[in-house]
């Protein structure tokens, strides 16, 4: 079975458009991953600042409404501690599964890179049995 040149290129042509689509995929994974980790450390220096602060609006209390009102701010920055560490796991997953991506269209492009490789020697091998062969052709009619 033949392999043609041109749908070889082709064909590691296409593979390397899709590992760089994948690259590009996973540094905006990447990207969105770093984003989530420094909202979730925003998060957590808010709730600490928060608490740091308490002292001085506990002093300040006068009824129970503030004391529950300080509580549920508190109960607010733990809420958004939460939301801002389950968007960092799916950013991670996804993360992970960009950089799987990007592996497996990496593996299949050193693929093509090798067909594309085997049939350009093919080829040189080829072409040198052929010039072999006419420059033998040429010396046996000299001899004659």
């Amino acid at each position: 079975m033949t392999i043609r040149p041109r749908a070889v290129r082709a064909l590691r042509d296409v593979r390397e458009r899709l590992r760089d689509a994948a690259a590009a995929t996973h540094a905006t994974a990447s990207a969105a991953r770093e984003a989530s980790q420094a909202a979730l450390v925003d998060e957590q220096d808010e709730l600490e600042r928060h608490v740091s602060e308490a002292a001085a609006v506990l002093s300040k209390a006068r009824t129970v409404y503030d004391l529950e009102r300080f509580d549920e701010d508190t109960g607010v920055h733990r809420i958004a501690i939460a939301d801002a560490a389950t968007k960092l796991d799916e950013a991670d997953l996804a993360k992970q599964a960009t950089a799987q991506q990007l592996r497996e269209s990496t593996r299949k492009l050193r693929s093509a890179e090798k067909i594309s490789e085997m049939v350009q020697s093919t080829r040189d091998r080829a072409a040198a049995k052929a010039e072999q062969r006419a420059n033998d052709d040429m010396a046996g009619r000299r001899v004659r």
